[in-house]
């Protein structure tokens, strides 16, 4: 037997240097820049929100003209979009559809207990066919335009409600002969 003495190598403390630190920091501060720009630029989640909210409006609309068996028009003139029972623009006071828990409070839409709504700010909406400012659904629940005191289905060839926020264009439709609202 030889009585060598064995030597270990040295083992290295447990932990990160000071530059895998760094790095780590840096990378981190990256990903936090890019994900914040997403929350503090807000235009592309209103501008989703605006057409979920259109979409549920329009789909309310027919849904009370079938319940009430009397025409709803849905009134789109740029800066609102807003329920009532008679087809004049704007609409009568005493046309106004009520809201169901109050709208949004835009300025526009006063007062708070009418169903109408107006996009945020940042948010912009046209209607396609631009003479389509006024969509009806009749008793049926079949889209149409305001016609002769009521709602005409004749020659409605649909209805496209493009919003726009963040570079992004969202657009809602009405069909042609069903009225479904997708």
């Amino acid at each position: 037997m030889s009585s060598h003495s064995h030597v270990w190598p040295a083992r290295r403390a447990g932990g990160f240097t000071l530059v895998e630190l760094i790095v780590v920091l840096i990378i981190v501060g990256i990903l936090g820049a890019i994900g914040a720009a997403r929350y503090v630029d807000r235009r592309g989640f209103d501008s989703n929100a605006f057409a979920e909210q259109t979409r549920a409006m329009l789909r309310f609309s027919q849904k009370l003209a079938i319940a009430q068996n009397r025409p709803i028009y849905t009134q789109m003139n740029g800066s609102t979009i807003a329920l009532c029972f008679a087809a004049g623009m704007p609409c009568p006071v005493d046309s106004r559809v009520p809201a169901l828990g109050g709208n949004s409070g835009a300025a526009a839409c006063a007062p708070s207990s009418w169903y109408c709504e107006a996009p945020p700010g940042t948010i912009g909406y046209a209607v396609s066919p631009a003479t389509a400012g006024t969509v009806c659904f009749n008793a049926l629940g079949q889209p149409g335009v305001p016609a002769g005191g009521g709602c005409s289905s004749a020659g409605f060839g649909g209805v496209t409600v493009n919003i726009t926020g963040d570079g992004n264009t969202t657009a809602v439709n009405i069909a042609a002969d069903t009225g479904y609202v997708f």
